[in-house]
């Protein structure tokens, strides 16, 4: 009889627990939040916007144990919503990586969030960081992946790190599927930086990697063209 009273006592002890220290999280993430009285979990400085998540998916998983796929389908169906909103209205997305971070913890092997989030992250939000965070977080459960290896390339090209980012094309290059215009792009840049030995070294692998005639042969060019912008001592012709 004790031990059934309680099962009734633990979820709603868990219930209050939650509720409190996810008031807390909120005031010290969202400093100025202004609480509408109609909504204790919206902004009223974000125009509504429910900005009540959990701190993190542990607590999630307690609302649904057996089945967070299921959760991480309903939040990403928020977070589309969530972006159509402000897409048409004040194009600020101040929640729209919380949300993707959600979705992800939830569902580590579903791959399109990983790669929406790197697009939009940079797109809409403007933010490399935040577009490189998804990139990442997805190569720890993706590393097959070769558009997340893109992507990661061309975010680092951008901020003007050629030479992390030609390495990051040239995994790309290699992996199923990959345009072969790749290993082109990363012998470009690090050629760009003065690296002809690492161009041919990384072309070379992906000479190995690659069995498409037409393919290879795109390859055997561009080896050949990084050679002829070198003299035989590997000093750059002009």
């Amino acid at each position: 009889m004790t031990v059934k009273k309680y099962h009734y006592i633990l979820p709603i002890f868990l219930l209050a627990a939650i509720i409190f220290f996810q008031g807390n999280y909120l005031d010290k993430r969202y400093v100025g939040r202004v609480i509408l009285p109609e909504c204790p979990w919206c902004d009223a400085n974000a125009k509504g916007d429910v900005v009540y998540l959990p701190m993190d998916t542990s607590a999630m998983r307690l609302i649904s144990p057996a089945d967070p796929d299921f959760l991480a389908d309903m939040l990403w169906m928020r977070a589309l919503y969530y972006f159509g909103q402000h897409a048409l209205t004040d194009q600020q997305y101040p929640f729209l990586l919380n949300l993707l971070d959600m979705i992800t913890d939830l569902s580590p092997r579903w791959g399109y969030p990983y790669i929406h989030g790197a697009i939009i992250m940079s797109d809409i939000g403007e933010s490399t960081e935040d577009a490189l965070y998804m990139v990442e977080k997805g190569l720890t459960h993706h590393p097959e992946d070769w558009q997340l290896w893109f992507f990661k390339g061309y975010y680092l090209m951008k901020d003007g790190n050629n030479l992390e980012a030609a390495e990051a094309l040239q995994k790309a290059a290699v992996l199923p599927g990959a345009p072969v215009y790749l290993a082109e792009l990363s012998a470009t840049l690090l050629t760009r930086e003065g690296k002809r030995d690492m161009a041919l070294r990384f072309l070379e692998a992906s000479l190995e990697m690659i069995a498409d005639p037409r393919q290879r042969e795109f390859i055997i060019q561009k080896m050949q063209k990084v050679k002829g912008q070198y003299d035989d001592t590997g000093t750059a012709m002009e």
